[in-house]
């Protein structure tokens, strides 16, 4: 699902702006989720459930890929990169856009006179790659299944 998202991920946003018509739909669309659905009626999720778990994942990952995937992916093949903070580091094209990083350096710098300690120290620590972070949404996902299977 991811791949596919950041292959296109503006794309599935046509149906939110615009009027398609329900035969331009691909099949696999339909294929995908009905098999996404299976798997997870297979693990023990009743259709209610299964359905509420695949909407949770499907905004995390397409708001992943919107905000981390898509700046990391311009500012790694130069297609996004303006240092707009004006600290080495492309942007992904957007006035504040951070590039997956907490704030901009700059943004920091310029606000010196703010009290805001917990911002600062957080945003000196590294952040994890993209992959790191998709791995944490997913396991994410898995435990709240999980807790789901165990209520159920």
């Amino acid at each position: 699902m991811r791949a596919l998202y950041r292959r296109w991920p503006r794309a599935l946003l046509v149906s939110l702006d615009e009027d398609t018509p329900p035969a331009s739909v691909h099949p696999n669309r339909l294929l995908h989720l009905d098999r996404f659905l299976r798997l997870l009626r297979d693990v023990g999720l009743d259709v209610p459930a299964a359905l509420a778990a695949h909407r949770h994942l499907s905004l995390l990952v397409l708001s992943f890929v919107l905000l981390i995937d898509g700046p990391a992916d311009r500012a790694g093949d130069g297609r996004g990169g303006d240092d707009l903070a004006g600290d080495g580091h492309a942007e992904g094209g957007r006035a504040g856009d951070s590039s997956g990083r907490l704030v901009p350096d700059a943004w920091l710098t310029a606000h010196a006179d703010l009290d805001i300690p917990t911002l600062r120290e957080a945003a000196a620590l590294p952040l994890p790659t993209p992959d790191e972070q998709f791995d944490e949404l997913v396991s994410a996902v898995v435990d709240r299944i999980r807790g789901g299977l165990r209520a159920g």
